[in-house]
């Protein structure tokens, strides 16, 4: 009860806090994700543009049948040469005049962009708060946000809520609960799973507190005949499942080793670092609970 109070305290300011910066990564990242692939566009056409033949394609009329000529200069000369049966010479012209005019749009667009990245200032509301002077330091939280606010994590889509109820549709199914070492799950979350650390508990309590996104613990698995039994099991959108092991003790070498030997047998399974599982560490036994979080954010709900 006491570590749901403490959350529950800091819940609905820090849901927000969360949520403004969430959003904002969320907007910028995608922003530089634009530029960059823009800029990427940007080479490859200036490329077309370099190695293509000179001049451009017109047509006109001849004696009632179109004539497709090729256009260009040459010793100062203007040069027309009939081009109908050189599909060569159309492909490389055509793939020319499309670079160029796509050219002259992402040049703008990527002026555009640019701008605006380097334009953004970062959004932190405890920044703010901490700016404001000496008298508003000590003030409770809910004094600056308003806790009646309903702000979603990110923008998934115009299907966010739909998808987050299908997912919590399958978190209610009934699922083969690993049974090793039963004694060992000596901490009981806020809804009363009992799991076997501290750091579990507080990312099962963070994961109630966004959206309570629904997830099994301990969920059996049978890949190619072997057993596991990863500490979370989560559906994505494509009704794919994707794994969060967490790591707690890797600076005890007995307790790393035999934990690399199980990341190294997950690999064999198909299970990878950055594709279906995620992981996170303690520190020295010390859980960075804005880890936790930033990886609930981007990492889990985005898939759901």
């Amino acid at each position: 009860m006491l570590l749901s109070k403490l959350l529950d305290k800091a819940g609905n300011a820090m849901r927000i806090v969360q949520a403004e910066r969430g959003k904002e990564m969320f907007f910028q990242e995608e922003l530089e994700e634009i530029l960059t692939h823009y800029e990427g566009m940007e080479q490859v056409f200036k490329s077309v543009i370099k190695n293509a033949p000179p001049g451009s394609i017109t047509c006109q009329d001849n004696r009632g049948r179109e004539q497709l000529l090729h256009i260009y200069r040459e010793d100062g000369k203007r040069i027309r040469r009939g081009i109908n049966l050189d599909t060569k010479m159309q492909r490389q012209l055509a793939k020319k005049e499309f670079a160029q005019r796509s050219l002259d749009v992402l040049e703008h667009n990527v002026d555009v962009l640019r701008q605006a990245v380097q334009g953004i200032v970062p959004y932190d509301p405890q920044k703010i708060i901490e700016e404001m002077g000496r008298g508003y330091q000590n003030l409770p939280d809910e004094y600056f946000f308003d806790n009646k606010r309903i702000l979603p994590a990110l923008h998934l889509d115009g299907e966010a809520e739909a998808r987050i109820d299908r997912h919590r549709d399958w978190g209610l199914q009934p699922f083969d609960q690993s049974d090793y070492k039963p004694h060992q799950k000596r901490h009981r979350t806020s809804k009363g799973l009992k799991v076997r650390s501290k750091s579990e508990a507080l990312i099962c309590e963070c994961c109630y507190r966004w959206f309570d996104l629904p997830f099994h613990y301990e969920e059996v698995q049978i890949i190619d005949n072997l057993v596991i039994a990863p500490d979370f099991t989560f559906e994505d959108f494509e009704k794919k499942l994707f794994f969060w092991e967490h790591l707690g003790m890797m600076d005890d070498p007995d307790y790393a080793r035999r934990n690399l030997n199980k990341l190294s047998r997950y690999y064999e399974l198909g299970l990878v670092p950055g594709d279906n599982l995620i992981l996170s560490f303690d520190r020295h036994g010390v859980i960075d609970m804005r880890i936790v979080e930033d990886i609930i954010q981007h990492q889990v709900i985005p898939r759901l």
